[in-house]
């Protein structure tokens, strides 16, 4: 389902992109140029490398399955 909503949505932004005709508008504005390439660049050079960290530590110490909840912590305890 999620994958549907993500292309309709793909597809309704494409569509006013070129509707609006933002892509020429971008490449004739310096600035917003800089500023996407910018935001492009912190997504390659931190939020990727940091992505597959945080895989490579959750295969390493994954969550045992043993652990016990909060309900069953309380009715150890008595107080529920």
């Amino acid at each position: 389902m999620l994958k549907i909503i993500g292309v309709g949505l793909a597809f309704g932004l494409g569509y006013m992109t070129a509707y609006n005709d933002l892509f020429t508008y971008v490449l004739q504005e310096n600035m917003v140029l800089h500023a996407f390439f910018g935001l492009a660049g912190c997504f390659l050079f931190i939020f990727v490398p940091l992505e597959r960290l945080a895989e490579k530590e959750s295969i390493q110490h994954p969550i045992s399955p043993m652990r016990t909840s909060a309900r069953e912590h309380l009715q150890r305890r008595g107080s529920f």
